[in-house]
């Protein structure tokens, strides 16, 4: 079947150096094609990353193949309306906590948000399993975007940039205020040089990229934890003690025999792609002990939902969370230095 999917081409785009490969989009989108002939494939891209792609021609290209839009104003919010006009998925590495209330098909859902990995060069598309957000959860994820966009700070206005190579104006290279442009129908432009300006939502993020840095799990036995580990270039195999495989990372220290019985010996292994991002697959066969990603649990605490397949690699993001077994033992993952 066709299955019409929105790109976050920013999202995907995005690497700890710029200039960030506009062909990561290419290479998503055709990977995206091959899995569904014949679909719709849109990407959208934030104005303001635009400049700050290494390969303009290419991007050029695609906007005339009308499969590229650069937006200027919230690109995540286009990304959202288009998903919901199309009932398209979504390619993006963002939970989109805070557009839970306008799109609350986001909340619990594990059919049409998609995660890019690359392992061996190879580009891997998993679905995500987008956990339920809490009231608190999706009002501090609403104001960090808004901080993110500079729309918080008290007396602060709309800035501008000239689109385009204008030398000859003497705002040429700063950033323009209010009383720089002017607006006639939908267009801003230069009061000094009449060049068109674009507004600034947000900046690219500095290096690193989001989603990269130390990749760190935490170990919650209950809501109590145990311990912090970070993830390895080698990865990490997570379980019970096992005098035949001493390289377990043991998380079922400290739990009676009947609960720690409930994690395998090998029971999950976490590793990194090819730009240190990380993924998890389940290692036991598919009747024996599960594991959950973001799951919605039940009236005891137990997760009944979002439960991974055996031996298939699932990306995780930021504030995940996996449940293993019953839930009795928990890993909360998180990205950098603050996690």
């Amino acid at each position: 079947m066709s299955v019409p999917v929105i790109i976050d081409a920013s999202n995907v785009a995005a690497t700890g150096q710029t200039p960030w490969p506009f062909s990561r989009v290419v290479d998503v989108r055709e990977a995206w094609l091959r899995r569904h002939p014949g679909a719709d494939a849109i990407a959208v891209l934030d104005a303001t990353v635009r400049p700050h792609l290494d390969d303009q021609k290419l991007v050029e290209q695609a906007e005339r193949a009308r499969w590229l839009q650069v937006h200027r104003g919230d690109a995540d919010d286009r990304i959202l309306s288009l998903a919901d006009q199309y009932d398209a998925a979504i390619v993006s590495d963002d939970n989109f906590r805070y557009a839970r209330r306008e799109h609350p098909w986001l909340q619990g859902n594990s059919s049409r948000v998609w995660s890019v990995r690359r392992m061996r060069g190879e580009v891997i598309l998993t679905l995500r399993h987008l956990g339920v957000a809490t009231d608190e959860e999706i009002e501090r994820d609403r104001l960090k975007k808004l901080r993110k966009a500079g729309l918080l700070h008290p007396g602060s206005d709309k800035r501008f940039r000239h689109a385009s190579d204008t030398s000859g104006c003497v705002h040429a290279d700063e950033e323009l205020q209010p009383r720089h442009v002017h607006k006639q129908g939908n267009r801003w432009y230069c009061r000094l040089c009449y060049f068109d300006v674009n507004e600034i939502l947000a900046e690219p993020p500095p290096a690193p990229a989001p989603g990269t840095g130390p990749v760190r799990v935490t170990v919650l036995h209950g809501h109590r934890t145990r311990d912090t580990l970070t993830v390895p270039p080698d990865g990490l195999t997570l379980g019970r003690p096992s005098r035949s495989r001493p390289e377990i990372t043991v998380v079922t220290a400290g739990l009676d025999e009947e609960h720690a019985l409930e994690i395998s010996r090998a029971h999950l292994r976490i590793f990194l792609d090819d730009d240190g991002k990380p993924m998890v697959e389940h290692l036991p066969k598919p009747e024996q002990n599960a594991s959950f990603l973001n799951p919605e649990l039940d009236f005891r605490g137990r997760p009944k939902s979002s439960r991974l397949a055996s031996r298939t690699p699932y990306a995780l993001e930021d504030g995940d969370e996996l449940c293993l077994g019953p839930g009795t033992v928990r890993l909360r993952i998180g990205f950098g230095s603050d996690a």
